[in-house]
Protein backbone atom coordinates (compact mmCIF):
# COMPACT_ATOMS: atom_id res chain seq x y z
CA UNK A 1 0.00 0.00 0.00
CA UNK A 2 1.21 3.27 -0.90
CA UNK A 3 -1.01 6.00 0.83
CA UNK A 4 1.61 9.35 -1.14
CA UNK A 5 0.07 7.79 -4.37
CA UNK A 6 -3.39 7.14 -2.81
CA UNK A 7 -3.72 10.21 -0.70
CA UNK A 8 -4.35 12.51 -4.01
CA UNK A 9 -7.05 10.72 -5.50
CA UNK A 10 -9.30 10.84 -2.43
CA UNK A 11 -8.08 14.22 -1.70
CA UNK A 12 -10.15 14.66 -5.34
CA UNK A 13 -12.99 13.52 -3.96
CA UNK A 14 -16.05 15.06 -1.43
CA UNK A 15 -14.64 17.22 0.64
CA UNK A 16 -13.47 15.56 3.83
CA UNK A 17 -13.28 12.08 2.13
CA UNK A 18 -9.44 11.59 3.02
CA UNK A 19 -10.11 12.42 6.39
CA UNK A 20 -13.13 9.87 6.70
CA UNK A 21 -11.08 6.98 5.19
CA UNK A 22 -8.25 7.70 7.94
CA UNK A 23 -10.90 7.05 10.65
CA UNK A 24 -12.36 3.77 8.77
CA UNK A 25 -8.73 2.41 8.46
CA UNK A 26 -9.13 3.65 13.10
CA UNK A 27 -12.21 1.63 13.14
CA UNK A 28 -11.01 -1.32 10.46
CA UNK A 29 -7.71 -1.99 12.78
CA UNK A 30 -9.93 -2.02 15.88
CA UNK A 31 -12.56 -4.81 14.19
CA UNK A 32 -9.87 -6.39 12.44
CA UNK A 33 -7.13 -6.40 14.97
CA UNK A 34 -5.15 -9.80 14.40
CA UNK A 35 -6.59 -11.01 11.21
CA UNK A 36 -4.06 -12.00 8.15
CA UNK A 37 -5.75 -9.90 5.59
CA UNK A 38 -5.57 -6.68 7.75
CA UNK A 39 -3.26 -5.25 4.69
CA UNK A 40 -5.86 -5.85 2.43
CA UNK A 41 -8.92 -4.54 5.41
CA UNK A 42 -6.84 -0.87 5.40
CA UNK A 43 -6.49 -0.73 1.94
CA UNK A 44 -9.90 -0.89 1.04
CA UNK A 45 -10.69 1.38 4.19
CA UNK A 46 -8.29 4.38 2.13
CA UNK A 47 -10.22 4.02 -1.19
CA UNK A 48 -14.13 2.35 -0.31
CA UNK A 49 -15.05 6.37 -1.57
CA UNK A 50 -12.63 6.79 -4.62
CA UNK A 51 -16.24 6.25 -6.94
CA UNK A 52 -16.47 10.13 -5.47
CA UNK A 53 -13.11 11.10 -7.48
CA UNK A 54 -14.59 14.85 -9.50
CA UNK A 55 -17.88 14.26 -8.84
CA UNK A 56 -19.22 17.03 -6.91
CA UNK A 57 -17.15 20.31 -7.09
CA UNK A 58 -15.31 21.13 -3.77
CA UNK A 59 -17.05 22.49 -0.67
CA UNK A 60 -19.53 21.14 2.07
CA UNK A 61 -23.08 19.26 0.33
CA UNK A 62 -26.58 19.31 1.87
CA UNK A 63 -27.04 15.61 2.53
CA UNK A 64 -29.74 15.55 -0.21
CA UNK A 65 -27.05 16.43 -2.77
CA UNK A 66 -24.95 13.61 -1.59
CA UNK A 67 -27.87 10.93 -1.93
CA UNK A 68 -28.74 12.17 -5.33
CA UNK A 69 -25.25 11.38 -6.78
CA UNK A 70 -24.30 8.25 -4.95
CA UNK A 71 -25.07 6.00 -7.52
CA UNK A 72 -23.02 7.61 -9.31
CA UNK A 73 -20.25 7.67 -7.42
CA UNK A 74 -20.89 4.10 -6.55
CA UNK A 75 -20.88 2.97 -10.36
CA UNK A 76 -17.45 4.70 -10.31
CA UNK A 77 -15.58 2.82 -7.42
CA UNK A 78 -15.09 -0.59 -9.48
CA UNK A 79 -13.26 1.01 -12.55
CA UNK A 80 -10.96 3.75 -10.28
CA UNK A 81 -10.70 1.58 -7.56
CA UNK A 82 -9.27 -1.16 -9.94
CA UNK A 83 -7.07 1.49 -12.09
CA UNK A 84 -5.34 2.78 -9.06
CA UNK A 85 -5.19 -0.70 -7.49
CA UNK A 86 -3.15 -1.90 -10.90
CA UNK A 87 -1.10 1.41 -10.79
CA UNK A 88 0.15 0.08 -7.24
CA UNK A 89 0.56 -3.47 -8.54
CA UNK A 90 -1.73 -5.37 -6.69
CA UNK A 91 -2.43 -8.93 -8.07
CA UNK A 92 -5.72 -9.71 -9.61
CA UNK A 93 -7.08 -11.70 -6.43
CA UNK A 94 -6.63 -9.23 -4.15
CA UNK A 95 -8.07 -6.42 -6.76
CA UNK A 96 -11.28 -8.73 -6.54
CA UNK A 97 -11.30 -9.08 -2.84
CA UNK A 98 -11.15 -5.19 -2.47
CA UNK A 99 -13.68 -5.04 -5.04
CA UNK A 100 -15.29 -6.93 -2.84
CA UNK A 101 -15.38 -5.54 -0.05
CA UNK A 102 -15.73 -2.04 -1.75
CA UNK A 103 -19.30 -2.69 -3.14
CA UNK A 104 -20.43 -3.84 0.57
CA UNK A 105 -19.19 -0.31 1.89
CA UNK A 106 -21.31 1.20 -0.80
CA UNK A 107 -24.32 -1.11 -0.45
CA UNK A 108 -23.86 -1.20 3.46
CA UNK A 109 -24.55 -4.73 3.25
CA UNK A 110 -22.40 -7.71 4.77
CA UNK A 111 -22.40 -11.05 4.01
CA UNK A 112 -18.49 -12.55 5.33
CA UNK A 113 -17.27 -11.79 7.96
CA UNK A 114 -13.98 -9.73 6.38
CA UNK A 115 -17.19 -7.54 4.38
CA UNK A 116 -18.90 -6.85 8.10
CA UNK A 117 -15.61 -5.59 9.50
CA UNK A 118 -15.62 -2.65 6.41
CA UNK A 119 -18.95 -1.59 6.66
CA UNK A 120 -19.01 -1.48 10.22
CA UNK A 121 -15.84 0.51 10.20
CA UNK A 122 -17.69 2.73 7.72
CA UNK A 123 -20.50 3.29 10.04
CA UNK A 124 -18.78 4.01 12.91
CA UNK A 125 -16.47 6.67 11.30
CA UNK A 126 -18.74 8.62 10.46
CA UNK A 127 -20.43 8.77 13.67
CA UNK A 128 -17.84 11.63 14.35
CA UNK A 129 -19.33 15.18 14.63
CA UNK A 130 -16.06 16.03 12.56
CA UNK A 131 -17.63 13.73 9.57
CA UNK A 132 -19.99 15.88 9.26
CA UNK A 133 -18.88 19.12 9.83
CA UNK A 134 -16.14 18.15 6.99
CA UNK A 135 -18.23 16.78 4.72
CA UNK A 136 -21.97 18.70 5.40
CA UNK A 137 -23.67 22.37 5.48
CA UNK A 138 -24.56 22.33 9.23
CA UNK A 139 -28.39 22.41 8.14
CA UNK A 140 -28.30 18.73 6.84
CA UNK A 141 -26.96 17.72 10.35
CA UNK A 142 -30.15 16.29 12.33
CA UNK A 143 -31.46 14.64 8.98
CA UNK A 144 -28.34 12.84 8.99
CA UNK A 145 -28.46 11.92 12.60
CA UNK A 146 -32.06 11.22 12.29
CA UNK A 147 -31.89 9.00 9.15
CA UNK A 148 -28.63 7.13 11.22
CA UNK A 149 -30.57 6.31 14.23
CA UNK A 150 -33.19 4.58 12.23
CA UNK A 151 -31.01 2.74 9.40
CA UNK A 152 -27.76 1.87 11.04
CA UNK A 153 -28.47 -0.51 13.57
CA UNK A 154 -29.38 -3.05 10.70
CA UNK A 155 -26.30 -2.23 9.04
CA UNK A 156 -24.15 -3.56 12.28
CA UNK A 157 -22.58 -7.37 12.36
CA UNK A 158 -19.97 -7.21 14.60
CA UNK A 159 -20.14 -7.77 18.24
CA UNK A 160 -17.66 -4.72 18.66
CA UNK A 161 -19.90 -2.56 15.88
CA UNK A 162 -22.99 -3.14 17.78
CA UNK A 163 -21.46 -2.35 20.88
CA UNK A 164 -20.02 0.84 19.99
CA UNK A 165 -22.82 2.46 17.94
CA UNK A 166 -24.94 3.16 20.26
CA UNK A 167 -22.52 5.14 22.34
CA UNK A 168 -20.96 7.26 19.89
CA UNK A 169 -24.42 7.71 18.28
CA UNK A 170 -25.83 9.13 21.77
CA UNK A 171 -22.21 11.21 21.95
CA UNK A 172 -22.57 12.61 18.47
CA UNK A 173 -26.32 13.59 19.23
CA UNK A 174 -24.93 15.38 22.04
CA UNK A 175 -22.06 17.51 19.72
CA UNK A 176 -24.51 18.42 17.37
CA UNK A 177 -27.02 20.04 19.45
CA UNK A 178 -23.42 22.06 20.40
CA UNK A 179 -23.24 23.16 16.93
Amino acid sequence: MNIKTIKPHILACRDGDWNHALRVVKWVKVLGKGRSDLNLLITTALIHDIGWFNVLPKGKINFKVMLTYEYEANKNSKPFATKLLTELNYNNKNIKTILRLISAADNHKATKEDEEIIVDADSLSKLSINHLKEKYEPDSFKEIITMWKKEMPSRFKTKKGKELFSELLTILQSQSADS
